[in-house]
């Protein structure tokens, strides 16, 4: 393991000298991990091991991993999930698969940690980039990198990536429709009301690893059928990927999987995950047939029902600006790339 200390020199902060950064493997760090993801706040179960350790066993074999750990005292403070390609640095994980990508820290302040990890960087002297991907605009570091990045003498640019749309739960279900705009309440409800009417209904909620596993093949069944574009997405690899990270996130009790059922018959599915007070729509798709009952839009209103249920505060719709989550009282926060190299 590698070690080197990068004491903290940016103007208006005081050094701190004790610091150092490890490179680490997801064996040496996963204990740290997790306690990192309880500790680290506006993180996702993107940021988990299991996820990160799927995509790195099916998609990292051009790559070199790069744990970054940094740590004061013996005690690790923060991790940055690298890995290296040529002579970039990026996070693990495409937009194609992750919606957001973070930084792990706790018990230190945002700019030791980042002024760190840039300090180490700069002394990569073969390293010309560092390409970071999917940061919220709620997260840390979409304002702490720049800074750090600047000092430690590496030129920045931002651009925009896409939107993630979200709402903000109430403490009841006719709080939320009633939150709802005049227009997209009253199609809501009259498109409940049409659905009830006309056929039998049942939602159906899915969460351990075997029930998980037992339904998957509905799941991807549905998701293809849904667009030609979702079927051009979800290739044979990518649903191996997808397959994977989703049992392996069962195992932790963050995969939920639900279907619509209509007369007996499965017309629209969804998975999310569940992180904090969180839930998070990681993908979804419906039956054609059924279009004229709605039942994507209802698949996600009900399972917006039970969230609420549970106690969940915030329905993530993740990347993308699909109308239907406008209709459920979405709106937007935007997520970033920062494409960092040497000035």
């Amino acid at each position: 393991m590698l070690w080197q200390a990068f004491p903290n020199r940016r103007k208006g902060h005081a050094p701190v000298s004790n610091l150092e950064v490890r490179i680490e493997t997801f064996d040496s760090i996963g204990e740290d991990w997790e306690r990192l993801l309880g500790e680290s706040s506006d993180l996702s179960p993107f940021a988990t091991s299991a996820w990160q350790q799927t995509w790195w066993q099916m998609f990292g074999d051009d790559a070199d991993l790069k744990l970054l750990t940094v740590i004061q005292d013996g005690d690790v403070k923060g991790l940055a999930p690298f890995m290296r390609r040529g002579n970039e640095v990026s996070f693990l994980g495409e937009s194609d698969l992750v919606d957001y990508h973070h930084f792990l820290h706790s018990g230190i302040e945002d700019a030791a940690f980042y002024d760190t990890v840039f300090g180490h960087l700069s002394a990569v002297e073969s390293l010309s980039s560092v390409r970071l991907t999917s940061i919220p605009e709620w997260s840390p570091a979409y304002k702490a990198v720049p800074p750090a990045a600047r000092a430690a003498g590496w030129h920045v640019e931002e651009t925009f990536e896409d939107v993630s749309p979200g709402i903000e739960l109430t403490d009841t279900w006719d709080d939320y429709v009633s939150g709802l705009n005049k227009k997209d309440r009253h199609e809501l409800r009259r498109k409940l009301r049409r659905l009830e009417r006309s056929c039998e209904i049942n939602h159906v909620e899915y969460c351990t690893p075997e029930d998980i596993t037992a339904n998957l093949d509905e799941f991807v069944r549905l998701h293809r059928m849904s667009t030609p574009d979702k079927a051009e997405f979800m290739t044979d690899y990518r649903e191996e990927f997808f397959r994977a990270v989703v049992i392996n996130l069962a195992k932790v009790g963050v995969s939920h999987l639900y279907f619509l059922e209509v007369d007996g018959v499965r017309a629209a599915t969804s998975i999310c995950f569940v992180h904090g007070d969180s839930q998070l729509v990681y993908n979804s798709g419906y039956d054609p047939e059924h279009r004229a009952l709605s039942v994507g839009l209802l698949n996600h209103a009900m399972t917006i029902k039970l969230a609420i249920e549970n106690g969940v505060r915030y329905f993530d719709f993740l990347r993308g600006d699909e109308s239907y989550k406008y209709h459920l009282g979405a709106h937007d926060r935007s997520l970033y790339n920062l494409v960092i190299t040497r000035a």
